[in-house]
């Protein structure tokens, strides 16, 4: 990657709609780079985009190009990939959670596999985080078993984990969860301050008009096609 390449960016993608999305992508290009907030309003009730799954990699385009970190996914091996995927923190729209896995297990799990961190360090940096979401202690529950309302704050600590270079952010107070959002925000703040690059989407307007959001450039989904916001 040099200097002047994006974290994240998107050329050309197109994407037919497929099951798991509410909408395509037609024709997407779209740069994010270290130390930038880039939002996404998303038109209700159409709030599946498949714009975070592309972003990691997941999902292959029709046409068009996604690259993170100077690097084509469709062009990394497996475990390249795998291991670029270790460099982003997600909260997902909804689920996220591996089922066979307790709760600390799985927000632990990506500094486990793919660094050499001690876990006594990792736990200790999931703590710290927990903390300041209201939390006190690492679940040895399965999801399932955990309060909604601590889920999420979990899947907050999970993507700040580590210090991502990349965030995806997936209408993360959608849902019921508006009160997460100024802590949120604060969180926002520092990783930008350190240059992580952060993809935020929602469909609330809220989120869009609060005047706490730093600096970001702005678009809105329109059908399948994303359009800047001035």
């Amino acid at each position: 990657m040099s200097a002047s390449d994006p974290i994240l960016s998107f050329q050309q993608v197109s994407l037919e709609l497929r099951s798991g999305y509410d909408v395509g992508l037609e024709d997407v290009s779209l740069n994010v780079a270290a130390g930038e907030l880039v939002l996404v309003k998303l038109q209700a009730p159409l709030a599946r985009a498949p714009l975070a799954d592309a972003a990691c990699g997941l999902i292959e385009p029709d046409s068009g190009e996604v690259r993170f970190m100077g690097e084509s996914w469709a062009q990394m091996s497996p475990f390249r990939s795998a291991g670029q995927r270790g460099r982003i923190g997600r909260v997902f729209q909804e689920g996220g959670w591996i089922s066979n896995l307790d709760v600390d297990e799985n927000v632990t799990l990506a500094q486990r596999h793919h660094t050499n961190r001690a876990i006594e360090e990792i736990e200790a940096e999931a703590l710290s985080l927990a903390r300041i979401f209201g939390l006190s202690q690492l679940p040895h529950l399965r999801p399932p078993q955990v309060p909604r309302q601590d889920l999420r704050r979990w899947a907050l600590v999970r993507a700040l984990l580590g210090s991502p270079v990349l965030l995806l952010l997936e209408n993360p107070t959608g849902g019921g969860f508006a009160d997460l959002l100024g802590v949120l925000l604060s969180q926002v703040s520092t990783a930008l301050a350190r240059g992580a690059a952060i993809l935020w989407t929602t469909d609330e307007t809220s989120v869009w008009s609060d005047p706490h959001l730093p600096a970001a450039r702005r678009y809105q989904m329109s059908g399948a096609q994303l359009q800047p916001v001035s």
